[in-house]
């Protein structure tokens, strides 16, 4: 039973210049817990090293760009593998996730918990400032999103409504593909445990009035596409809700930059671009586009 649990689930991760001491300790952690491991580098600076680290290791298989795709786009390739290759789930990870011994094993036992699950996702650990997005107080529950990391996805359900988008490059990807697997039918699992530790951006806790703050301290390209797509994938989807709190999200994200962060001016110019931008993109686009 635990061979073919195996057989089914590849991990699939997505690297860009990665630290590559890290990197050999997250495939480590997770290629025994796996049929494979399927690397996607998005054209890394250092991709002759990262090939050296991993060359001669008969799990890991490395897929490779000459520039960097966007995250969505990689996923996609990463989970074209498997439909390729008959898998059944993808484990998806960052460069940088670490999973615990038995981390995989735990996910699974919630297969068929609910009717139509589409990703079941852990609970995720920042390292810098603790538990981030959902929890779960009971051992399960279904949830609206999940992050990408540390998260295992149906590979059929993926075929069915369309992939990632690709033109989202980044930022809020994991939201848009959760928002358009639920409009299919299909559910989230978010379970207690396993937990994944995982590094968001570099993160760290501030007091802002009565209010704790988690500054991400993300790069000024980073908070372009945050800022973009903060607006964009509301606007594609009619969710206006969502848009108004893009906005609120976006205007935020302007003043935590001049209140906590380095390099202010670019980075603000940066949120406002994409701001901007996210509008921009959606009426060139028009609101069917994926």
């Amino acid at each position: 039973m635990i061979d073919k649990q195996i057989e089914s689930i590849y991990a699939g991760v997505v690297t860009f210049n990665p630290n590559l001491d890290q990197l050999e300790k997250s495939i480590q952690a997770i290629q025994d817990q796996v049929s494979s491991v399927i690397v996607f580098d998005n054209g890394s600076d250092n991709i002759s090293e990262v090939l050296q680290r991993t060359n001669g290791n008969y799990k890991v298989k490395v897929l490779r760009s000459s520039f960097n795709i966007g995250i969505a786009a990689a996923l996609n390739r990463l989970m074209k593998y498997g439909e390729k290759h008959n898998y059944v789930w993808m484990l998806a990870l960052d460069q940088d996730s670490i999973c615990s011994v038995g981390y995989v094993a735990e996910l699974q036992t919630y297969i068929g918990k609910e009717r139509n699950i589409g990703i079941i996702a852990p609970t995720i650990v920042d390292r810098n400032v603790g538990v981030v997005g959902h929890t779960a107080k009971e051992p399960y529950k279904l949830v609206r999103t999940c992050i990408t990391s540390g998260a295992i996805y149906r590979i059929d359900v993926w075929s069915e409504i369309g992939g990632y988008d690709e033109s989202m490059f980044i930022d809020s990807v994991d939201f848009e593909y959760c928002y358009r697997l639920r409009a299919a039918g299909y559910n989230i699992l978010l379970a207690q445990r396993p937990t994944l530790s995982h590094a968001l951006g570099n993160s760290q806790k501030h007091h802002f009035l009565f209010f704790r703050v988690l500054v991400t301290n993300h790069s000024a390209f980073r908070k372009y596409y945050i800022s973009r797509n903060n607006i964009y994938y509301p606007m594609k989807h009619h969710l206006w809700i969502l848009l108004i709190r893009g906005n609120i999200r976006n205007a935020w994200l302007v003043v935590q930059t001049l209140l906590y962060e380095s390099n202010k001016a670019q980075k603000v110019k940066s949120i406002l671009t994409g701001w901007r931008d996210g509008y921009r993109f959606f009426w060139k686009r028009g609101s069917n586009a994926h």
